[in-house]
């Protein structure tokens, strides 16, 4: 086998271990409560005033996209309470990003084959 496809085989072990350890478990399932928990909260917060929000799911994408600060601007919140709401979310995605993104150098600078 060459050089660089073990290097290949290598990494992905690496990102494997990564992504079924605690740490990157926890912080998914974690993340992904508080992504939920947000869009059911603007959810009954602005369902009968908001047109644009007519279901959960409508509110879900809302949340899912304010906190990966993608933000199409399809769904945005109306009331005063809910642009607080989205802004609390758009600092717990930049949050949740930079930690994983620190998860990912970690498991792969503290390789030892890493510079080889």
């Amino acid at each position: 086998m060459n050089r660089i496809a073990q290097k290949s085989i290598h990494f992905i072990k690496i990102i494997i271990k990564l992504i079924t350890g605690v740490p990157f478990l926890t912080l998914s399932i974690f993340g992904n409560l508080i992504v939920g928990l947000f869009a059911l909260v603007v959810y009954f917060l602005e369902k009968d005033i908001n047109p644009k929000l007519n279901t959960y799911l409508d509110s879900l994408w809302w949340s899912f996209s304010t906190t990966t600060t993608v933000g199409y601007g399809d769904i945005v919140p109306i009331t005063d309470t809910g642009k607080v709401i989205g802004i609390g979310l758009m600092l717990v995605g930049v949050a949740l990003f930079s930690i994983y993104t620190a998860l990912f150098a970690r498991a792969i600078l503290d390789d030892p084959d890493y510079m080889d």
